[in-house]
């Protein structure tokens, strides 16, 4: 099992690394890792001291099983969402290639395209702003078609490193920006 410790996420929440890794196995309920990783008395005593936290919202002399975690700040804490955002729905509104310039990966499931979506991820968190950039991306891609700009369309890596969509929010109302079903073969 592999656990990535957000650093600055500790500093700022004032927890020891030891701590966010507790909250990490009892969200996921991995109750015998708590006990090989950390021993019962030190996995007990972090516990208590996060018993006077926002993460805990049982009494201190429950068990591991039936504590009770503020399931909302844990998923805040450890970037946890709780809404399932599809990335293949935000690429696949975006050209793969136009002309000669390849824009982005053919398929997610490549070094390329997973880095994409991990970044993607880490920039929109709700199935709301999901949406959005969907929108807001057709609208831009539209508008560049109509104008003949298709050619100037950035690289999905700048889209994705700037959350270029946002700035296109502008575009979604304009009249002729409707959203149109399209495929590469029409760039």
């Amino acid at each position: 099992m592999k656990i990535e410790i957000d650093l600055k996420s500790c500093k700022l929440n004032e927890l020891t690394p030891d701590k966010y890794v507790l909250l990490y196995l009892m969200y996921y309920k991995e109750f015998s890792k708590i006990e090989s990783l950390f021993s019962r008395p030190y996995a007990t005593k972090l516990k208590n001291e996060l018993q006077d936290t926002k993460y805990i919202l049982s009494t201190p002399d429950v068990s591991f099983k039936q504590t009770i975690l503020s399931t909302d700040n844990v998923c805040k804490l450890l970037k946890i969402r709780s809404e399932n955002i599809k990335f293949i729905e935000f690429y696949n509104s975006y050209p793969v290639r136009v002309g000669n310039r390849i824009l982005r990966a053919a398929d997610i499931d490549t070094v390329i395209g997973r880095k994409h979506e991990k970044k993607y991820i880490s920039k929109v968190m709700t199935i709301v702003q999901h949406e959005e950039a969907i929108k807001n991306t057709k609208a831009f891609v539209l508008k560049q078609k109509q104008s003949g700009k298709l050619p100037y369309l950035p690289a999905m890596e700048t889209v994705i490193n700037n959350a270029m969509w946002e700035t296109w929010a502008s575009l979604v109302d304009v009249p002729g920006t409707e959203e149109k079903e399209w495929n590469e073969e029409t760039i």
